[in-house]
Formats: C-alpha cells, sequence, structure tokens
C-alpha cells in the first residue's frame, strides 16, 4: 500500500516542514501533500503558507517524491488562476505534481472564516459549488489538451498532463471523481466511506475514462497505529481495495 505524507503548514514552519519532507523523501514514501488554506486558523494553528507557492517550492527542493495539493479550494482563486498555478507547479516539479481539487465550503459555516475575512464571495449552493469545479476541471481538458485551441497557445503546458485528484466527502462529490478525475480522496473516519467510494467506481465505469485507471486513497491522522502495516487503518483502504494513505501531521 502506498504511503504518503501531509505536513500542515499551520503547524509547522517553513524550515522544519522542508526537513521532513526531504526525510520523508529519502524513505521513500510516495508523495508529500500541502492543505490550500490562506488561514491557519481554520486548522489550529497560528501561521500559513499558500499551496501552491509551498507545493511549487517543495518541488524544487526534491527531485523524486510527488507533491500534490489536497486540496485546493476551487473558490479561492479564478478558474484560470488554479489551473495556470497547477500547471506551473507540475513543469517545477518535472512531472511529479498531482493537482487535488476540492468544492470549498458553504458561507456562514467554520470553514468559510477565512474568506468573509478575505471578502472571497462563496456560491450559496451546493449545486453551484459542484459546477464551479467542474468549470475548473473544463478548463484543464480545454488548456492542457497538447491539441488545444490557438485560443490557449500562450498558456501553460503541462507534460505530461497532471492527474486530477477530488476530495470526497458527499455522493456529488464522489460521482463527479468518478466521471471526470483521475483519482479520489476521503477521509478515513468517513461514516460513508464505503458508500463513496462504491458511487465513484459505479460512476467510472459508466463514463467516457472507464477504460483508464482511477486511484482510491484516504486520509487520516499520523499515529503509529496508522503506520502498522497490520493495523485497522490499512485494513479498511484494503477492504475497498483503495491504493494508499495520506498520513497528517
Amino acid at each position: 500500500m502506498k504511503i504518503d505524507i501531509l505536513y500542515s503548514a499551520a503547524r509547522h514552519p517553513w524550515p522544519q516542514l522542508l526537513d521532513r519532507v526531504l526525510q520523508a523523501e529519502a524513505d521513500g514514501l510516495g508523495r508529500a501533500w500541502v492543505f490550500d488554506h490562506l488561514c491557519g486558523a481554520m486548522l489550529s494553528g497560528t501561521r500559513m503558507l499558500e499551496c501552491f507557492t509551498l507545493a511549487g517550492a517543495l518541488a524544487a527542493a526534491t527531485s523524486t517524491i510527488g507533491i500534490g495539493t489536497l486540496v485546493v479550494n476551487a473558490a479561492n482563486r479564478p478558474a484560470g488562476v488554479t489551473v495556470a498555478a497547477a500547471a506551473s507547479v507540475q513543469e517545477i516539479s518535472g512531472g511529479r505534481f498531482v493537482f487535488g481539487l476540492g468544492a470549498g465550503a458553504a458561507p456562514g459555516t467554520a470553514w468559510s472564516r477565512e474568506h468573509e475575512l478575505l471578502d472571497i464571495p462563496l456560491y450559496d449552493s451546493v449545486e453551484r459549488r459542484h459546477q464551479h469545479l467542474i468549470d475548473v476541471i473544463d478548463l484543464c481538458d480545454a488548456q492542457w489538451d497538447p491539441d488545444r485551441t490557438d485560443t490557449w497557445a500562450a498558456f501553460p503546458l503541462p507534460s505530461p498532463r497532471p492527474p486530477i485528484l477530488l476530495g470526497v466527502n458527499s455522493t456529488g462529490l464522489a460521482k463527479i471523481a468518478g466521471t471526470r478525475c483521475d483519482a479520489m480522496n476521503i477521509a478515513l473516519d468517513h461514516p460513508r466511506f464505503e458508500e463513496f467510494i462504491a458511487a465513484a467506481r459505479t460512476a467510472r465505469a459508466a463514463s467516457a475514462l472507464a477504460d483508464r485507471p482511477f486511484e482510491v486513497t484516504a486520509w487520516t491522522p499520523l499515529r503509529d497505529a496508522a503506520l502498522d502495516p497490520d493495523g485497522d487503518a490499512h485494513r479498511r483502504v484494503a477492504e475497498v481495495g483503495g491504493d494508499g494513505l495520506v498520513l497528517v501531521a
């Protein structure tokens, strides 16, 4: 089973974070992931680093470990900025980037506090948030196509195209993941864990991407038990035919 790591920039200052990712690379871990938050208080911290800046810096400082975002909030930037940033990190990393994407939170929730402070508008319906997510994926398809139209000729063109991973916490997002993305990630302790994975795979089988691989991973806090290959975390992922764990520190 693949084991990845995510060191929260809300808790780890840059020098420490870099040292730990370099150690993870030396230890042979698969990928190092970063959060997308603008305020560390969202993650019980007192600081934060912007995710694409951080991902690019880690990509430049490493050579073999994968680099990914878990996950980019589609609401945090205009779609075009998000897509250009993801393509840029893919180039800097030499093709090691995984573009993790998510729909974001509803206004008025605890997770929307950073947006309120920065006056970033949020869609007030699940349908509109999901559509905005699809709009970002559509733009990836348009701009990252090797045979793209002249409209996008001077925009970043990643080669190879980075895989898109969707953060899933609902059946609707599971279906989008299966239909449009290369991978999904879900909280290991989510009570509907198996249901969402099944929904994504059903959608995948009926989609135009049915013949392409679809990766399933779960995230869980970094604890000794989660490192145990015979422990409950590994067992639960294995039972659903999952591909790996992301350990969050």
